[in-house]
């Protein structure tokens, strides 16, 4: 489908510098790809709200999870999308141990930097599967 975007769902938790990275993250890509990428509330989607599970189906999807309990990844699955990326954000802490988010509200220069790591990645996996849907 030519008009496909990707629509991000990230991890809600509220209160939590990996929650606040992950959306930091979702903002920061569609600040790059205006147009291409946008966002959908997870709540909406946790509480079967028809037109953001039609956006989803509808569309790429790619679900920002912060923790291992997988929120967005299994709310979107349970809607019957299979996104097309699922990324784990502590994976990339972990990974990045120098770039440590470390409040809630202003996650700081190190998670700054994480947002933007982990964005350069997801962009370019956008890249990637637009690339494939050429062929």
């Amino acid at each position: 489908m030519k008009d496909k975007k990707f629509i991000i769902i990230p991890c809600s938790g509220i209160g939590k510098p990996i929650g606040t990275t992950s959306r930091e993250t979702t903002y920061e890509i569609i600040k790059q790809k205006p147009g291409l990428a946008e966002t959908a509330c997870l709540a909406l989607l946790t509480s079967g709200d028809k037109e953001t599970i039609k956006k989803i189906n509808d569309n790429y999807c790619i679900t920002l999870d912060g923790c291992a309990k997988h929120c967005a990844l299994k709310n979107t699955q349970a809607c019957g999308k299979i996104p097309d990326k699922s990324y784990m954000i502590l994976k990339f802490a972990a990974e990045n141990r120098d770039m440590k988010p470390e409040g809630m509200v202003d996650i700081g220069e190190g998670g700054r930097a994480l947002v933007k790591t982990i964005s350069k990645k997801i962009i370019s996996d956008m890249d990637e599967i637009l690339q494939d849907e050429k062929k």
